[in-house]
């Protein structure tokens, strides 16, 4: 069951409890979604303490209805998953950084009062500057640019422009991206063509890539990536930035 409280105007509260269906979860956003469109910003707490199981049916109706509320998630800055399951936990703590425009966070089911001061203070919004910018190198072969906030799709020209310019030149060339914070995408994102194409040549051209971060969630998808594409990926602290910065300087095998 998945029962709905739009009484408090800063929090919309959502209880699930026991088995959930495919039908609880048509009922619940046939629900959510009139009320969401009807508030400017607002805060979302999830009490999932009585949660027990969920349907594979339930699990993919959540997963298109999520999807279709993409474009909203302006519109719900914050969000609280009350949940002693650790495992649940983890996953939240997980998967935050990736979600865009929307901060979730997990808290103890004797947390409840914390949980929801916290999603009540809704931080103003603020004026978006472009989540990704150009790093100036003093190497041809050496292409820069750094993540800080949310990636919109207007912004992809910003590094698809050089990666595309260096490709056409021909030969091989490394790349470094300094990773501070992270904020989501765009969805059209995985659907640009200039991207995807430029991802397909750079997957070719690359030798080195430099990743680097502090953010630990990034590890699995840089081995992965290197796996897949065959490029020499190294992730460093931000502490150890100078390191990354020499092993990218290094000279490209050009007959590689």
């Amino acid at each position: 069951m998945i029962d709905f409280d739009t009484s408090d105007p800063k929090l919309l509260r959502v209880s699930i409890t026991g088995d959930i269906s495919r039908q609880d979860v048509k009922d619940f956003y046939a629900k959510f979604k009139p009320e969401l469109d009807a508030r400017h910003r607002t805060g979302v707490l999830v009490d999932m303490t009585g949660f027990r199981d969920i349907t594979p049916g339930a699990m993919l109706e959540d997963v298109i209805e999520e999807f279709g509320l993409l474009d909203d998630l302006s519109k719900i800055p914050r969000v609280a998953m009350v949940t002693g399951n650790r495992t649940m936990a983890g996953m939240i703590r997980y998967v935050n950084p990736i979600i865009p425009k929307m901060e979730t966070r997990a808290f103890l089911p004797s947390e409840v009062k914390e949980a929801e001061d916290w999603t009540r203070d809704i931080p103003e919004p603020k004026d978006r500057k472009p989540g990704l910018s150009t790093i100036e190198t003093d190497n041809p072969d050496v292409l820069a640019f750094e993540l800080d906030g949310y990636m919109d799709d207007d912004d992809m020209e910003i590094i698809v422009r050089p990666f595309r310019d260096r490709i056409d030149q021909g030969g091989k060339f490394n790349a470094l991206a300094r990773l501070k914070h992270f904020a989501g995408f765009d969805p059209g994102i995985l659907f640009d063509r200039a991207l995807l194409g430029m991802k397909w040549d750079a997957a070719r051209a690359l030798h080195r890539y430099a990743i680097v971060t502090d953010h630990q969630w990034v590890r699995p998808m840089a081995g992965l990536a290197q796996m897949v594409s065959g490029i020499d990926v190294q992730l460093f602290p931000m502490a150890e930035e100078q390191a990354a910065w020499d092993w990218v300087k290094d000279p490209v095998p050009q007959d590689s």
